[in-house]
Order: C-alpha cells, then sequence, then structure tokens
C-alpha cells in the first residue's frame, strides 16, 4: 500500500507542476491587481454611500433642532402666560422631540466611526495595492529586460552586453591610454 501511495502522490505532484507551468504568471497577477481595484471600488463606493447618508442625517438633525427650539420657545410662552393645557401639550411634543435628536445623534457618530474606519482600510487598500502594482512593473520590467538580453544572445549578441558602468569606462580608458603610452589620465 505504500508504494501505491507514493505513485499516486508523485502523480498529483506531476499534474501540479503541469498546471503551474500551463499557467501565465503575467495573467493571474493581471487578474488579481483587477480584483484589488474592484475591492477598493466597492469600498469607495461604500464611503460615498456613508457620506450620503451622513449629509443627510445631519440636514435631518439639523431640521428637528429648529423644530425643538421652536417648541421650547412656544412652551416658554405658553408658560409665561400662564397657559398650562398649551405647556402640557407642547411638553408632550417635546418630550420625544428630544429622544429623537439624541437617536439622530449617536447614529451620527456612529456613521462617523464608520466613514473613518472605512477611509482608513481604502487607504491602506490604495497603499497595498500602489504598491504591489509597482512591485509588478518592476518584475515586468526585469522580465522584458532579461528577456531582451536573451533575444540579444539569440540574435549574436555578447554576453553581457549591457551598458557599462562608469568606473568600467574610467578602467578601459586608463588602460587604452596606459598602452598607448600617453599615461596621462585628465
Amino acid at each position: 500500500m505504500g508504494i501505491l501511495s507514493r505513485v499516486v502522490r508523485l502523480c498529483k505532484a506531476d499534474l501540479h507542476g503541469v498546471m503551474d507551468q500551463m499557467e501565465d504568471k503575467e495573467l493571474l497577477l493581471k487578474q488579481h491587481l483587477r480584483e484589488m481595484r474592484a475591492v477598493i471600488a466597492g469600498r469607495q463606493t461604500r464611503i460615498d454611500q456613508l457620506e450620503d447618508v451622513m449629509g443627510m442625517a445631519q440636514r435631518d438633525l439639523l431640521r428637528y433642532h429648529k423644530q425643538a427650539r421652536a417648541l421650547e420657545e412656544d412652551l416658554d410662552r405658553a408658560v409665561a402666560r400662564g397657559k398650562d393645557d398649551i405647556a402640557r401639550l407642547l411638553i408632550r411634543k417635546l418630550h420625544p422631540m428630544r429622544q429623537c435628536v439624541a437617536s439622530m445623534e449617536t447614529r451620527i457618530s456612529d456613521h462617523t466611526n464608520a466613514l473613518a474606519e472605512e477611509q482608513e482600510r481604502l487607504a491602506a487598500q490604495t497603499m497595498a495595492y500602489d504598491d504591489i502594482r509597482l512591485r509588478v512593473a518592476a518584475v515586468r520590467e526585469r522580465s522584458r529586460r532579461a528577456d531582451g538580453s536573451a533575444d540579444a544572445m539569440k540574435i549574436g549578441g555578447a554576453p553581457g552586453s549591457q551598458e557599462p558602468s562608469e568606473e568600467e569606462i574610467e578602467w578601459e580608458l586608463l588602460q587604452r591610454k596606459e598602452a598607448t603610452g600617453s599615461g596621462r589620465t585628465s
């Protein structure tokens, strides 16, 4: 049984290796970047929705504050004039209005916290996306350069046919000057 399980494991490993070679790594990277962009776009949509909800809630809160102030003023006038029945009616209206205002302020606070969290997540995801995108671009550039040097070697280019460094240029210049006998370095 041990030999059979080893053969099965070997076949699976070989199959995974074949699949890995069939996958186009660049296409997979592009797909992952598209998925990251979609997640970022979804988070931005969520932020926009929260901002819209916040704007409406703040407008409603302002309206309720105005109504509560108007009721307070009417209540003060009713008490000053001795109209207890009207004052009781206004108190009955004012009490639920105050609870509604308190509830709205709590919801606005919750939405503000959620909005801040979403914005932090968006910033972190955007930074991660940009970092990965730059890394992918660097890998592509290295791959392109490697393919270019491999193509140059196929065409007949010499190995290491990349541009020489400043030190290599100076060293060769010094050697040539010494060979010609001038020996001067300027």
